[in-house]
């Protein structure tokens, strides 16, 4: 634990090229390696899967919210993918709830919205005590009388109750 927690803190002071020359010499992967296994695990039509190593990965970084975003998207970019319910990823990401999460989840649900991060958001509306609650109601109404949204994503959000 005391390693790590040094390890963070001169990290954060690093320059960007230093830091990935110290994660490398410590065995630890740079963001952009996780990046590229974690969308390298997204199989259409199949059971997404991490390897061991990967997740350890993940759980090592030093600022774990700098891969929520790409997170998000490759969940939003692979809609054939069975993430689970909810699965690592999702609950990776919604360890940062209220910290950040559900913003970057309406943003990339806005850009990209798929049955999956639509049930992400839904999971957040769950929660009455959430003070965006009304906005993730909101995304879903826009996207509703969207008309480049498709009947399929459409059908997603009548599965909840958004009232």
């Amino acid at each position: 634990m005391a390693k790590s927690l040094i390890s963070g803190i001169v990290l954060i002071a690093m320059k960007p090229e230093r830091k990935t020359n110290f994660l490398r010499r410590y065995g630890l992967m740079t963001k952009e390696q996780i990046i590229v296994g974690l969308k390298n695990a997204a199989k259409p039509y199949e059971e997404y899967y991490i390897e061991d190593d990967l997740i350890d990965a993940i759980n090592q970084y030093p600022e774990p919210f700098e891969l929520v975003e790409p997170i998000l998207e490759i969940i939003a970019t692979n809609p054939l993918v069975d993430f689970g319910m909810p699965g690592d990823l999702v609950h990776f990401v919604e360890q940062f709830y209220k910290h950040g999460y559900e913003e970057l989840l309406i943003s990339s649900v806005r850009k990209n919205p798929t049955p999956h991060n639509i049930w992400m958001v839904h999971r957040c509306y769950n929660d009455m005590k959430n003070p965006k609650r009304e906005m993730f109601a909101e995304l879903m109404r826009d996207l509703k009388n969207d008309s480049s949204v498709s009947t399929e994503i459409k059908s997603s959000i009548d599965e909840f109750d958004w009232e």
